[in-house]
Parts: C-alpha cells; structure tokens; sequence
C-alpha cells in the first residue's frame, strides 16, 4: 500500500463536491446520483487513505482495526461502483419507476458480496518491496463482482447508447473503461494502490463531460437555467409519470431582438422574474426559449399564485409585455417532443395573436399548432419538388385603359389536390423556417421562363410585377441570383418591377440598398407593396427610391367605406401627398365598378383587384390578354 495517489484523489473529489455544491445543483435524479457517488468515492478514498496509515504506521496488536479499515474500504470501493452503475440507469431509462426496479434487482450482488467481506476470510501479505495488499477468497469475490459490475455497466451504456446524447455516451464509455483497465491491472500487480485513481478519473470526467452546474445555466442571466436543462427536467418529470404543470412567462412585443440594449433589458426582466419565482415560491427559472422564463410545479395552489404575481409584477417591461402560459402534462400533451413542440409554438407565433395576459394551453391551441406544423410539412415538401405555381392578375393602367403590366402571386396547392394554401398562411410559416428565399427563387424562375416561352411583351405586357420578401432583399447575394436569372431567360431587366413585401422587418438597410442599386443599374424598377398596412410606412419611403406605391386593399377599402365618409379625405390626402413626392399610385382590392370610378378621379394610376379579374393560371392569364387585344381592335 501506499499514501500519495489516495492523497491526490481525495483532494480532487474534496474540490469537486465543494465546486458542485456552490451552486445550486440541477434537480434532476441523475444529478443527485452523481452527488452521492463523489460522496461515495470520498468515503472510500478517505477509508483507502486510514487503512493505509493502519497497516503502516499502527502496531500488529491493532488487527482488529486492520479488519475493519479493510472492510470499510473493499465495501465502499463496491458501493460506489454500484453507484455508477445506478447514475447510468438514470441516464437509460425514460420511466423512473422501472428504473428504481432496474436498481433494486442490481443491488442483489453487492449485498451478497457486503456479506461475504463481512463474514468472509480476508488476510493480507506483503511483496518483495514491503508492500501490504489484501487476500482471501472474500477479496477476489469482492474484486470479481465491483469488475462484473464495470463491465456489464459498459455493455449496457452500449447497448442504450440511443437513449443517450453522443457526449454522454462516450465520456461514460471513457470513464469505464479507464476504471475496467486500471481495476485489471491492480488484481495483477499486487501491492499497486491505484483504485483512487480511477474513481477520481472517473468523477473528473463525468464531472467536465455531463455534471458540471456551470453547464446547466444561462452565461447572461444570473440564476436562470438553461435550455438543455429544461428538457433535461422536463424528461426526468415525464419519467415520475405524475402530473405536473409547465408555467411560462412570455415576453412579447418583438419578434427579434436588434440591439445589446434591447438584449441587455431583457435578460434584467428575465433575471427580475427568475429572482422573484425563487424567492416567493422557491421554484427554478429555464429559459426555454429566448422570449420565456418557464418553470415545472406539481402543485396547482404555486400555478395560482405565480400567476397573480405576474399580472401584479410593477417592474419595468419596457417594449415589451409579459404573458403567463401554463400547460397542464398530461392531460394535454403526453411526450417531451411534442411538450417542446407546443411550447415553442405558443412562445414564437402564437402569443402575438393574444390580448389576454393569461392563456391556458388547451386542445383548441395544440389542434392550430398540429395544423400549422402540417402546413410546414407541405411547405417543405413544396420546396423540394418545385411544386409552386405562379397565378397572375392583370393591372390596369388607367392613362391608356390596357392591361400593360401584371402581379405575379405564389400559389400552394394541398397534396389532395382540392384547394389552395392561403400566401397568408404560408409565407410567414416559410419566413421562420428560412425557406423564403428559396420560394422567392423558384417564383422567379418560373416567372422569366413564362415571360421567354410565351413572349407575353406581343401582348401588349410591358411589365411584370414581382414580390421580393424583406428576407430576399437583405440577402447579400440576391442581385446576383436575380440577375443570373434574367440573363439565363434573356429577360430585359427593365420588363421586370420588384415589388418589396416587409413580412419580415428589413433590418439591413446596407444589403437592401446595395441589392437595390445592383438591379436599378441593370434597368429593374421598384415599388412599394400593402402602403397603409404593416411595416410600410413614410420612413422606408425616405430610404429608397420607389417609382410606384401599391395602396393596400384594407386601407383602400377602409377610405371607400360608405358609412364613413369622412375616410375619403385620407385617401385624397394619401394620393396627393404620393403624388408631390413624385411617386405613380396603384389601388389594390377594385371589387366594383364605383370603387374603380372613386380611385380614377382621385388621381390613382394603375387599378388592380377582382373587378378585373382574380389571379389566374397562366393559360387563363394568356386568354385574358387575347379577349382584351380583340375588343381594343
């Protein structure tokens, strides 16, 4: 036997409980296995360490104390080998109520082999060095088992890897395999006092791998848990198969965060309300999302309270507003994937379309998220196959009453073949999956090959009208695309009008204008699209250089409205002032002649909308065009 290495292991596993009790430890049943198994190791390093001074420094009259120290530390050494092998189960098994089946049944050898050093022969012997190590059937009985122990953990973790992250797999696999090694080399080389080693090697590297507490908090905001912590708890809760409930403060307001100010407030309210839910109701904060501060509680009389101290919470909210959620498991939703999906659902799209600070996830809400994610779903595959269409509406021009120019409108239609997806429902769902751009792309090609393959300009089309989503036109590499696109179909730039859809806030105006610039200098033109809704307003109309303004059809039909006159007095106003900044006027939403009559004299420009026709096909468009070339003939 000898001191040193039992001396180094002790102060390493000294430090390590120190460093994960100084922060508060996560609350998950793994993390509370892996506590006890440092315990453990320090308990058996520290017995490693007195046998060590029993054996060498103590008189032969102390054998009843070399019994014992030798006892002490052969159980211990198993005890927290068995320990090990329980953290792995809690890592495996998804239902924690076979999981402590899983441990009772692997418990039965290590109290067959605690009897056996209890009651067993041990002696010990020295080598030729002086040396003192243990023998005795008891011993290699003891040895055999911590060794079956290993080895089987090893199988197993391999066997269940599936249920484990890569990293957690591979530093357990690590970690056991090191022990198996240096456990088989020691049975050979009596004397060798290395055992400490491998324990200490072991909790350093599920320590740095899986359990350091640093890891399971948010850098920025003190005191709040972070994601992979959250569905780290969220996957233990399920695993109880008891009730409990998921309370989450939203922070709505803005879809982004632009700025470090914007950033540094909010993580100070999201610090605030992590403080105050573990003050008053001793709960922890996970920041499931970057907008929400969730929370996991079995007791509804917490739920009922925290949401009152919510609507009454007096601190500064800035931009933004807080909305409290609670999801009720299982009675609404049963699996952890489905649980994240639902949450980040409510958290990124649903909660702006709420007034109420208060929502209660239901049926109702889970059935919109089922929908919207089979909407992604058609998207996707849409995207893949090219399976886009291209509707057009004819706009005329009022000066010389032809059809000269015309909107090019994405369309999706279902797999069953019955209807269209509205652009409304679609479009946002492809701006958050980053796939937009690639509609824009596919839209496009289509577009110039219709214009080459039909040579539409012989019918008195002198224009096309495109939508470029905000996405589009903050994309570095847009010009380019475009304009390989016209080049490839030999389409004159100047045939094709950008219309700028703001669906997405346009935040790069340094992009946006160099793309702009790139296409105006090949000839393209641009308008504004949906003025009077939305994100278009007078400030982007001082940034660019628009030739033409599209007027929405909801402020159109809002200043037509015949039960408030008075709303055509914005209408005048909004023309003339379009017009003495030099910019040409087009109306959308024309559903009747009279409307069509109201535009004309107030100086719009260009009429679009059903009263001339709906979107068609690209055939019905080609008609459309002949109809109206015989009646101007």
């Amino acid at each position: 036997m000898e001191i040193r290495t039992p001396l180094i292991a002790i102060l390493v596993l000294g430090i390590l409980i120190c460093m994960y009790l100084r922060r508060n430890m996560p609350e998950l049943i793994s993390s509370r296995i892996y506590l006890f198994f440092l315990i453990t190791a320090f308990v058996n390093v520290l017995s490693e360490i007195v046998e060590c001074i029993v054996f060498i420094y103590l008189h032969k009259v102390y054998i009843v104390l070399r019994r014992l120290t030798q006892d002490l530390y052969v159980i211990t050494l198993l005890i927290t080998v068995f320990v090990v092998c329980a953290y792995i189960c809690s890592k495996i098994c998804y239902k924690y109520r076979r999981m402590f089946i899983y441990i009772a049944v692997i418990s039965i050898p290590l109290l067959a082999a605690i009897g056996v050093i209890l009651f067993g022969e041990i002696s010990y012997s020295r080598t030729a060095p002086g040396y003192y190590y243990s023998i005795g059937s008891a011993i290699n009985y003891a040895y055999a088992t911590g060794l079956a122990y290993i080895i089987g953990a090893i199988i197993i973790a391999f066997i269940y890897r599936g249920r484990m992250r890569k990293d957690e797999f591979t530093a357990i696999e690590i970690g056991l395999c090191i022990w198996a090694c240096i456990a088989i080399f020691q049975f050979h080389n009596k004397g060798v006092q290395i055992f400490s080693l491998a324990v200490m090697v072991m909790a350093l590297i599920l320590f740095i791998s899986l359990e350091n507490p640093k890891e399971f908090y948010e850098k920025n905001i003190p005191n709040v848990r972070n994601k992979d912590s959250f569905i780290s708890m969220l996957a233990e809760s399920f695993g109880y198969e008891r009730p409990f409930f998921i309370m989450s403060v939203i922070f709505a307001g803005k879809t982004k965060v632009f700025t470090g100010t914007d950033t540094h407030d909010l993580y100070e309210i999201q610090s605030d309300i992590a403080a105050l839910a573990s003050k008053k109701l001793g709960i922890s904060a996970y920041l499931s999302d970057w907008n929400t501060l969730s929370f996991i509680t079995k007791k509804n009389s917490i739920v009922e309270t925290f949401m009152n101290l919510i609507n009454n919470y007096k601190g500064e909210l800035g931009n933004y507003k807080m909305i409290f959620s609670v999801l009720d498991i299982p009675r609404c939703v049963k699996e952890l994937d489905k649980t994240m999906q639902v949450l980040n659902f409510v958290s990124g799209e649903y909660v702006h379309t709420q007034s109420s600070p208060n929502l209660v996830i239901d049926q109702k809400i889970i059935d919109k998220m089922i929908y919207r994610n089979s909407i992604e779903d058609i998207v996707r595959d849409a995207v893949k196959g090219k399976k886009f269409e291209v509707y057009y509406q004819p706009i005329l021009n009022v000066k010389d009453g032809k059809f000269s120019s015309a909107e090019a409108l994405v369309r999706l239609i279902r797999p069953d073949g019955e209807e269209y997806i509205s652009p409304e429902e679609f479009v946002p769902i492809a701006e958050k999956c980053g796939l937009i751009i690639e509609i824009d792309d596919i839209v496009f090609d289509k577009v110039c090959s219709f214009i080459k393959s039909e040579k539409i300009s012989e019918y008195g089309i002198k224009t096309i009208e495109v939508n470029l989503s905000g996405n589009e036109a903050v994309d570095i590499k847009t010009h380019d695309r475009l304009i390989h696109k016209m080049e490839k179909y030999d389409i004159p730039p100047e045939f094709i009008n950008f219309e700028i859809t703001e669906t997405s806030y346009i935040n790069n105006d340094a992009v946006f204008k160099e793309n702009v610039k790139k296409l105006r200098e090949k000839g393209s033109s641009f308008s504004m699209d949906d003025f009077g809704s939305g994100y278009s307003n007078l400030l982007e109309l001082l940034k660019m250089d628009y030739i033409l303004v599209k007027l929405d059809k909801e402020f159109v039909w809002q200043c037509l409205d015949s039960n408030k006159p008075e709303n055509l007095r914005m209408l005048k106003y909004t023309i003339n002032f379009l017009k003495d900044y030099g910019l040409h006027i087009l109306a959308e939403g024309v559903e009747t002649l009279e409307q069509a009559k109201i535009l004309i004299d107030n100086g719009v420009e260009y009429l679009q909308g059903f009263y001339y026709s709906r979107p068609v096909k690209e055939e019905d468009f080609l008609e459309f065009l002949r109809v109206n070339e015989r009646r101007a003939e």
